[in-house]
């Protein structure tokens, strides 16, 4: 038992370390718990040191670990445009990427591809950013967004009826160097050839 549960003074045994602001309170005599006051994104990392001299309630040192981190790891893919799952991308498909945390560009490069089926080697992207991403969000009604975002395609021509992963991979990392620890797969498949017939009518049975 640490605390006398219900005492108003109780003060948070940790000192916190951590970007963003939370909140500490005892649930009950031997459980405190740290509640954020938002959920977090991406790229946050966060140390609790036991205070220095802390005692049980019966007036016992505590003894083992006192140092705790955790961080929420890196940036993700939340949402995608074209959906998850589309059959029926371009190919020379332009993807937009909603995500949990603003990522380090250097790093997309280096671990974010296109495995194309048919193709043994990966693809790499080619980021839109800039001018000509705000200019092609805004042609498409999504420069409202504020959520961080990545515009890219693939760096060669997608074959037709192929299966398309894009490959969000271990390694991309943070603006705060904090690093996704696996591959995220987005499936994807190219649209049948553009295909076109014409017809016509003879006005007269004899005419050529």
């Amino acid at each position: 038992q640490m605390v006398a549960f219900g005492d108003p003074r109780l003060s948070d045994p940790f000192e916190i370390k951590c970007p963003e602001r939370g909140t500490g309170r005892w649930v009950d005599g031997k459980n405190w718990s740290y509640d954020f006051d938002k959920d977090l994104s991406a790229g946050v990392s966060c140390t609790f040191t036991l205070k220095q001299g802390l005692k049980t309630l019966a007036g016992k040192s505590i003894t083992g670990q006192t140092h705790f981190r955790f961080n929420t790891g890196g940036p993700a893919v939340i949402a995608t445009q074209p959906y998850e799952g589309d059959e029926n991308i371009d190919e020379q498909q332009r993807f937009i990427f909603t995500l949990d945390g603003d990522p380090d560009e250097a790093s997309l490069i280096q671990n974010v591809y296109c495995s194309v089926d048919g193709i043994k080697e990966r693809v790499g992207i080619r980021l839109i950013t800039g001018a000509e991403k705000l200019d092609f969000l805004k042609t498409i009604g999504r420069d409202k967004d504020k959520r961080p975002t990545v515009v890219f395609d693939c760096r060669r021509q997608l074959p037709p009826e192929s299966r398309v992963d894009i490959v969000w991979g271990k390694g991309v990392t943070s603006k705060s160097n904090i690093s996704t620890a696996k591959d995220q797969k987005i499936p994807y498949k190219t649209r049948t050839p553009f295909s076109a017939a014409f017809r016509c009518m003879r006005e007269d049975p004899k005419a050529q």
